[in-house]
């Protein structure tokens, strides 16, 4: 398949007619465990290529003994043990796939006296930035450069543990723009103090912050996202696929759909300003928003005399305000429009990806990146619900 059909996507999933999920815990599927009979429902699967981690939550429904009151704990033990590898499956029929890879971080024993259906283990599941977001580090780092220090970070013992288990699958990382010559060939300097000829420290540093905030500090320094598909680890200039993941045309498949434009919040310029310390002479970057806000000609008389001025002392070279200005410019312009669509579970949708809407009307038919997706099972019923925003009609 080219790209994402919803036509070929109802043949593949005969008709979402038998949704089916499967959970694997480390390399076992907890319903098809002979010792006990437990079933996995009130699935969530959100992923996001947004600045948060995604998240994943089932239920396993008949682990409550109510003869005696108890839990099958015993016989559970390896299905809810907290930092064991999960990967779930989603589909339809014959066809599964992919839709989350993490570790279990919660877990919940709920009971109910009212309603014993309601009763069961909850499951907690997140991806690589639930752990990046526990700890906390003033600490000076050995890399020279925000790409390698990014590298670094995930390189230490908790990330390798969670890939040795197959928590991650892979890790790509784009040198950013710091490094000379986009990092192409040729390491970083070795840093390491004020040595013999009296070379200054480069080496970046932790300031009281979390190995999740210091990366995402570093993704908003240069217009980056980070954020994990399926257990793959993606630290990139933002946007980078640009590619469609396919053509989204009125069909059976759609549940339900809200696209929304508002030009509250756009502006038409962005300014980044600072001071070059050494030279003491001010830096400044403008950027122009040249996008479509409007089917008519009223919106932007109001928006393109709207500034955004960004002044920040951390700011150190007019390389930096550029990039800071592309961020600030593109996360501005993305809040013109957004979509909330939902469909018959279809896992292939991913975040990280543009869909284009066509046949939709003028301005419904439009160009969308994909931020979050969501996939719902309730025991019988599998949706999944995508939310993206646009830059311009």
């Amino acid at each position: 398949m080219a790209g994402l059909d919803l036509e070929e996507l109802s043949t593949k999933y005969e008709g979402y007619f038998t949704p089916i999920v499967r959970v694997m815990v480390g390399e076992d599927d907890v319903e098809t465990d002979k010792k006990i009979s437990v079933k996995v429902t009130d699935v969530m699967v959100q992923v996001t290529s947004d600045y948060k981690a995604s998240i994943a939550e089932y239920t396993l429904r008949f682990s409550y003994n109510f003869n005696n009151g108890s839990f099958y704990t015993k016989e559970l033990k390896k299905y809810i043990c907290m930092g064991t590898a999960i990967k779930i499956y989603m589909g339809h029929g014959s066809s599964i796939t992919e839709v989350f890879t993490g570790f279990i971080a919660g877990v919940h024993f709920l009971y109910e006296a009212t309603d014993v259906e309601a009763s069961g283990i909850r499951i907690t599941a997140l991806d690589i930035k639930g752990i990046m977001m526990a700890n906390n580090s003033s600490k000076r780092l050995k890399a020279n450069y925000y790409s390698d220090a990014v590298k670094e970070i995930l390189d230490q013992a908790p990330y390798q543990t969670l890939k040795n288990n197959e928590g991650i699958t892979s890790i790509t990382i784009t040198d950013t723009p710091d490094k000379p010559g986009g990092g192409a060939g040729g390491s970083a300097p070795s840093g390491g103090g004020a040595q013999g000829g009296g070379q200054a420290d480069n080496r970046l540093e932790m300031v009281a912050e979390s190995d999740y905030e210091f990366v995402i500090k570093a993704a908003k320094k240069f217009n980056y996202e980070f954020f994990t598909i399926g257990g793959n680890v993606v630290f990139r200039k933002a946007k980078a696929n640009t590619q469609n993941l396919g053509e989204i045309k009125p069909h059976g498949s759609i549940l339900g759909y809200d696209i929304n434009y508002d030009i509250t919040g756009v502006v038409g310029e962005v300014k980044v300003r600072t001071m070059d310390i050494g030279k003491a002479s001010k830096i400044e970057v403008k950027k122009k928003n040249n996008n479509k806000f409007s089917l008519g000609s009223k919106a932007k008389p109001l928006i393109k005399d709207q500034a955004y001025v960004y002044i920040d002392s951390a700011i150190e070279s007019q390389k930096d305000a550029e990039n800071r200005a592309a961020y600030i410019l593109e996360e501005t312009s993305y809040r013109l429009g957004s979509i909330r669509m939902k469909f018959k579970g279809i896992p292939e949708f991913v975040p990280g990806r543009f869909i284009v809407l066509k046949d939709f009307g003028d301005a419904a038919s439009n160009r969308f990146y994909i931020t979050d997706v969501t996939h719902e099972y309730d025991g019988l019923f599998y949706t999944t619900t995508i939310e993206g925003k646009a830059s311009t009609l």
